[in-house]
């Protein structure tokens, strides 16, 4: 593997995020930029997982009142029937949740109060990129059933990934003044105080995780989710040597959590070390081989190396392991870029637009290649105006955005 200095100028600027995922890439140009850093990715399905982060003052001391679960009258039963219906249909697979939601809609219709289908709606929608609707979604289910903790948790991610990380704090704070021991809501609340940029609060908390540690397998996972915690604030302070110990005591504790290896690959990327990066993920991959994360990872440092290719293919594998995720396709169509093939590159652009239609990364992307490459000022003009009143656009791609329009003008 050849060293990053081969790189391709402005092919990709890297950097990490909550749950160990680098910068998704831009279309590589002539002169270098900075890329958007990519979102976390914690998929829902059902019942929703979790990956790591901490919390902040939220739960110490006593507990408050506890959040009740309230009895609910007994279903109607087309209601429940379409239901039923529908979670057999979920379970067919992604390509199916769209049939899925039909039923769900069909079941909240028949009885309001069916709490289930308000979730299990959120929850397509979320697998689907539909955030807002899915915080909807799930305020909906709340509303009828306060106590449901696997709302909570569902609800508090989809306000994270329609970027709403304050409201998920607030939501998760209130859960955890009601019960301060949920280790699992407490991780989740520090990863939206990091991303909402609270990171001593985020230290605060992952350390409070780790006191409350054990030698059980449950207080186990949970030390090596508050290692994980510590490691990735510390890596967003840019306190590189206080990250890699942290990520090292997690990999002590546990050696198969390949969410750990992942971030220890984004140290050594982040220190120039690249082989030692692409090892670390590819030591992830083989531990988990559907964990998104590593892939894209292993494809970043490919394409930190100019090998298109290699990048290519591992991507491609990333895509057919979730087929709904903007930033895998955005990666994709870098790649394809990369290795001369155009027409892939606008096809997995504009399926990233299908997931999520103001996909800020992709709308830049598309207006570089009709710029650059088709020579089609209008559709280019389209693209980079999109993107410039997109809610995402940072401001280093947003000043070349600007450049550009006033080039096509």
């Amino acid at each position: 593997m050849t060293s990053r200095k081969g790189r391709p100028p402005g092919a990709v600027a890297c950097s990490t995020t909550e749950e160990g995922r680098l910068c998704v890439p831009a279309c590589p140009r002539p002169s270098p930029r900075q890329s958007r850093a990519a979102g976390p990715l914690l998929l829902l399905s059902g019942v929703v997982s979790v990956l790591a982060a901490c919390s902040h003052a939220a739960g110490h001391g006593q507990a408050g009142k506890p959040i009740t679960v309230v009895a609910l009258p007994k279903a109607n039963p087309g209601a429940e029937a379409e239901f039923d219906q529908g979670v057999v249909v979920m379970k067919m697979g992604r390509k199916h949740y769209k049939e899925a939601r039909a039923h769900f809609e069909k079941a909240t219709q028949l009885d309001g109060k069916l709490f289930e289908a308000w979730h299990d709606l959120g929850v397509v929608e979320t697998a689907l990129g539909n955030y807002d609707k899915a915080v909807e979604d799930f305020e909906r289910a709340l509303d009828v059933q306060p106590g449901s903790r696997k709302t909570i948790l569902a609800y508090g991610e989809g306000l994270r990934r329609a970027h709403r990380p304050q409201k998920a704090a607030k939501v998760y704070a209130k859960w955890l003044d009601a019960d301060p021991k949920d280790a699992e809501v407490r991780a989740r609340y520090g990863q939206v105080l990091r991303e909402a940029g609270d990171l001593d609060g985020a230290l605060e908390q992952a350390r409070e995780i780790l006191a409350e540690g054990g030698s059980s397998q449950e207080n186990v996972a949970q030390t090596v989710v508050a290692y994980n915690a510590l490691g990735l604030t510390y890596y967003k302070m840019g306190k590189l040597d206080l990250a890699e110990t942290a990520f090292r005591k997690a990999a002590d504790v546990d050696a198969k959590s390949a969410f750990v290896w992942n971030n220890l690959g984004l140290v050594a990327f982040d220190r120039g070390r690249d082989q030692e990066a692409f090892l670390n993920f590819q030591k992830a991959s083989e531990l988990d081989p559907k964990y998104l994360q590593a892939r894209l990872n292993k494809a970043v440092v490919y394409m930190d190396c100019g090998d298109y290719k290699r990048a290519h293919d591992e991507l491609l594998e990333a895509v057919r392991i979730d087929p709904n995720d903007a930033e895998s396709q955005v990666a994709l169509g870098v790649a394809a870029r990369g290795d001369g093939k155009l027409d892939e590159a606008r096809r997995a652009y504009e399926r990233a637009l299908d997931i999520d239609d103001d996909y800020a990364p992709a709308l830049f992307d598309l207006g570089v290649l009709y710029m650059d490459f088709d020579k089609d000022a209008a559709k280019a003009k389209d693209y980079l105006t999109q993107y410039t009143q997109s809610g995402d656009a940072t401001d280093a791609k947003r000043q070349d955005a600007q450049s550009r329009l006033k080039e096509l003008k």
